[in-house]
């Protein structure tokens, strides 16, 4: 089980920006369910889910739950910069 994370410009995805295993996505679950309680969307493995925008609850929730781990790190960075230049964020689950 894994959760791809690609770039979305135009509608179009683009580049493929990280991966997270099964173990990575049961350690950043507590920040996953702080981002659903405040926004009502999930990220699970099997699923898909775009954002084309509004990934600052999501970075917000990170931050918050963040245990200093290199997946935390690795996910705060890519979605930081994507909402610095402006693109969007595709989960692609597996």
């Amino acid at each position: 089980m894994s959760i791809d994370v690609h770039k979305i410009i135009d509608g179009r995805t683009q580049d493929h920006i990280l991966s997270i295993n099964s173990t990575e996505y049961a350690e950043i679950l507590p920040a996953i369910e702080l981002y659903r309680a405040k926004t009502g969307l999930f990220i699970d493995q099997y699923s898909d889910l775009k954002l084309s925008s509004g990934v600052k609850p999501l970075i917000e929730s990170l931050e918050a739950k963040s245990t200093g781990s290199q997946i935390y790190k690795s996910l705060i960075s890519v979605l930081k910069k994507s909402e610095l230049e402006g693109y969007g964020i595709i989960f692609i689950g597996e």
